[in-house]
């Protein structure tokens, strides 16, 4: 394999995210990538949450090795959200990535979007632990999308 890029340069490109996102932008910004890129990047809804959400995915590249990134499967921790949201951008942008890559990429910027949205008040800040304590959740192991996710 021919290195294209080198880790690098790709963090070069990695924006100084201040703030988490939410579940609404999180899924604006797919619909948005998929608009700007109908040639690359296909959107789907692959399920729905407990209270009926839907639970988008981006599918991108058509290579051989198949890969699955899902964000929020612990809904207190958004930071997997902000990775995915980069890589899918990045990825939509470079062909010869992509090719380089040879995957099929299937991204989920959040897996648990009734638990991510109980996380939402502290997502924005302040950053201290009394907003951090006071919009806290985390679901019980037993209904963690991680325990139960289907692969």
């Amino acid at each position: 394999m021919n290195v294209v890029f080198s880790w690098e340069q790709i963090e070069a490109q990695i924006p100084e995210y201040e703030v988490f996102l939410t579940v609404d932008e999180l899924n604006e910004r797919t619909k948005e990538l998929a608009a700007r890129h109908p040639n690359v990047v296909e959107q789907s809804i692959i399920g729905q949450s407990r209270s009926g959400e839907p639970i988008y995915c981006l599918k991108i590249g058509r290579g051989k090795r198949q890969i699955v990134w899902f964000g929020c499967p612990h809904p207190n921790e958004p930071i997997g959200t902000l990775t995915i949201d980069f890589w899918a951008e990045f990825l939509a942008e470079n062909t010869t990535l992509r090719e380089e890559l040879d995957c099929t990429f299937y991204l989920v910027k959040c897996i648990d979007p009734d638990g991510t949205r109980l996380n939402e008040g502290w997502f924005k800040g302040p950053f201290n632990f009394y907003t951090y304590a006071s919009n806290f959740y985390r679901p019980a192991g037993k209904d963690q999308v991680e325990w139960t996710f289907p692969i």
